[in-house]
């Protein structure tokens, strides 16, 4: 029985071999390893991190020379180097309507390497709606207060921003002076939203489930940790992706296509086990 992939994900995360390049130096001395003290692809898998654990299908692409109109979010981690197109991609979508997240460390670099000598986010300020020409590493864990609850981060880096038509809706807590955390701006149609601190699941978890609702992004089965699923024409295809065995809850009961048994509130699957329910 086929169980087709349909390759028609509605969130894209902007990946770019240019800034990895940047970002990486070889080893000896050199300035961009006291600035960018983390790693470029970490912080990309960290932008994956909600989507992949709601079983959500994604794209990670090259935002400026990869089509992005239909997609329903886009997020943009730690882009250290804004080349033109890349930005021209950004403004077109967010003004056409489209949603964007981008991260802190981002935009402050053209195609040549070089800073910015305009305000940052580089060729992006009236995009975002803010300015940010400061930014420091705190001496203990940041924290942020997003819909009520207080987040923890694991990266100590934040820039000050200072928006323009852009609003806050977080701030850090316990940084010496208060400043947005993350803001939103209308710009045409759509809006750009800036996390003012590097790409960390503790803060970008709880703000990209934030938008699913509004931008009609729909979750995937629920899963425990280590088990990915996604769904095909009423089908189910689980697979444990651990060495360890693992139960799944289900709603009502099931049929496997592959085995012929039928489960009810819950399926255990083996060590890399698999199973197709419907």
């Amino acid at each position: 029985m086929p169980f087709p992939r349909y390759r028609k994900p509605e969130v894209a995360i902007a990946y770019s071999f240019q800034t990895n390049w940047l970002t990486s130096p070889p080893p000896g001395p050199n300035t961009m390893q006291e600035y960018f003290k983390t790693s470029y692809p970490d912080q990309a898998k960290a932008a994956l991190e909600p989507l992949f654990v709601d079983n959500i299908d994604t794209a990670v692409i090259d935002i400026g020379h990869d089509p992005i109109d239909r997609y329903k979010l886009v997020i943009l981690p730690s882009a250290y180097m804004i080349d033109k197109e890349t930005a021209d991609a950004v403004r077109r979508y967010v003004s056409n309507g489209g949603t964007v997240i981008m991260t802190g460390y981002s935009a402050k670099v053209d195609e040549t390497g070089k800073w910015f000598e305009t305000p940052l986010p580089g060729r992006l300020t009236d995009v975002f709606g803010v300015r940010t020409n400061e930014f420091y590493r705190a001496e203990q864990p940041l924290k942020v207060t997003f819909e009520g609850k207080e987040q923890t981060g694991s990266d100590p880096y934040y820039e000050v921003l200072e928006p323009s038509t852009a609003k806050p809706l977080a701030m850090f807590t316990n940084t010496p002076r208060p400043s947005p955390a993350i803001t939103v701006n209308r710009f045409g149609k759509g809006r750009a939203i800036y996390l003012a601190t590097a790409a960390q699941p503790a803060f970008l978890d709880p703000l990209v489930r934030s938008l699913y609702a509004e931008l009609g992004i729909e979750r995937g089965p629920v899963t425990p940790p280590g088990v990915v699923a996604r769904v095909v024409e009423g089908r189910t295809l689980y697979v444990n992706t651990s060495n360890a065995p693992v139960r799944v809850a289900l709603a009502g009961q099931k049929h496997d296509t592959l085995t012929g048994k039928t489960y009810t509130g819950s399926l255990d699957l083996a060590p890399y086990g698999v199973a197709l329910l419907r």
